[in-house]
C-alpha cells in the first residue's frame, strides 16, 4: 500500500501536466474567439421598426423572446427624433446575427417622412459601421414606411436590403368604423382607403427592387366569418395582401395565422410568428 508521500509523489506530476494542457487549451479556445471579429461588412443586422403610436415596447417582448432562444442579439437601438435627427445607441462588436431596434420620435408621422427618415438611418449604418446588407421587419405603419423607402428612397450606395417580412401592414388602408375619429395624427391621412400614400406606392411598384424576398404576415380572429371580413380586430387580412400587388411576381409569401389572439397588436407577441420571421428570415 502506498503511503502518502508515494502517492502524491507518483500522481503530481501527471495532476500538474493535465493542468498545464488544460491551461493550454482554454488559452488556445480564447485566443481563437477574439482573434477573428465578425467583420461588419459581412453581417446582416435585422431592423425592426415600430408602427402607428408603437414605441420601444412594440417590438421588445418579440427580441426578448427571440434572444433568450438564441436566435441573435439586440445590438444596436436608433432613436429618430421628430427633426429627423438619428442617434445610434449600440455597436456591432463580435455581432454574429444583430437585431436593431428602430424607434421613431413622432409616431404618428406621414409614411413619406418615415421612409425618409429610414433612409438616413440606413446611410448612417454604412456610413458610421460599414454595413452592407439588412433585413427589415415591420409591424403595421413600419411596413408601409419600409415599402414606402424601397420605393422611393431606395440607393445603391446604401445598405442593400435582403428580405422584408411586415407584419398586419394595412396596404389598402384600414377600415374599421370610427378609427379615424378617436386616432390623430399626419398617419391617419396616409391610413384611410384609398389614401394618396397608399395609391402612390401602388402606382411606383415598378421601382421595388426586383432582388428582395418578402413575407407578408396576416392575423386572423374571426376564422368562422366570410373571408372577405377576416381580420386581426383593425385590419382586414385582403388589406395585407395588398402588398402582393407591389411586389414583383415571385417575390411574395404570404402567412394567416388563425387565431383569437391574433389581434392587430398581439401578432408579435405570438410565438408562432417568431418562428415564422426565423424561418423566413435566417433559415431560408
Amino acid at each position: 500500500m502506498l503511503t502518502q508521500q508515494e502517492f502524491s509523489k507518483r500522481w503530481s506530476p501527471i495532476f500538474i501536466g493535465c493542468l498545464i494542457i488544460g491551461v493550454i487549451l482554454f488559452m488556445w479556445n480564447a485566443k481563437s474567439s477574439n482573434s477573428e471579429p465578425v467583420k461588419h461588412d459581412q453581417i446582416t443586422p435585422t431592423l425592426f421598426i415600430h408602427g402607428y403610436k408603437g414605441g420601444p415596447r412594440s417590438f421588445q417582448t418579440m427580441i426578448d423572446r427571440m434572444q433568450n432562444l438564441q436566435w441573435g442579439r439586440k445590438h444596436v437601438t436608433i432613436y429618430v427624433s421628430s427633426t429627423g435627427l438619428v442617434s445610434i445607441q449600440g455597436d456591432f462588436t463580435n455581432a454574429s446575427n444583430p437585431f436593431i431596434q428602430v424607434l421613431f420620435e413622432n409616431n404618428r408621422a406621414s409614411i413619406q417622412d418615415q421612409g425618409h427618415w429610414l433612409e438616413k438611418v440606413m446611410k448612417r449604418l454604412q456610413a458610421d459601421y460599414n454595413i452592407q446588407q439588412v433585413n427589415l421587419v415591420g409591424h403595421s405603419m413600419g411596413g408601409l414606411a419600409s415599402v414606402h423607402y424601397l420605393i422611393n428612397e431606395h440607393d445603391r450606395s446604401v445598405p442593400r436590403v435582403e428580405k422584408l417580412a411586415v407584419i398586419a401592414s394595412p396596404f389598402k388602408g384600414i377600415e374599421k368604423e370610427g378609427y379615424f375619429s378617436s386616432n390623430y395624427g399626419e398617419a391617419t391621412k396616409d391610413l384611410r382607403p384609398k389614401s394618396s400614400a397608399l395609391q402612390q406606392m401602388a402606382q411606383n411598384k415598378e421601382f421595388f427592387p426586383d432582388d428582395i424576398r418578402v413575407l407578408a404576415i396576416a392575423g386572423v380572429i374571426n376564422g368562422d366569418a366570410d373571408e372577405k371580413d377576416h381580420w386581426d380586430g383593425l385590419v382586414h387580412a385582403s388589406s395585407v395582401q395588398g402588398l402582393q400587388e407591389i411586389v414583383p411576381f415571385g417575390q411574395y409569401r404570404e402567412e394567416r395565422l388563425y387565431n383569437r389572439l391574433a389581434t392587430h397588436s398581439g401578432l408579435h407577441e405570438l410565438k408562432e410568428v417568431d418562428f415564422l420571421l426565423r424561418e423566413f428570415l435566417w433559415e431560408e
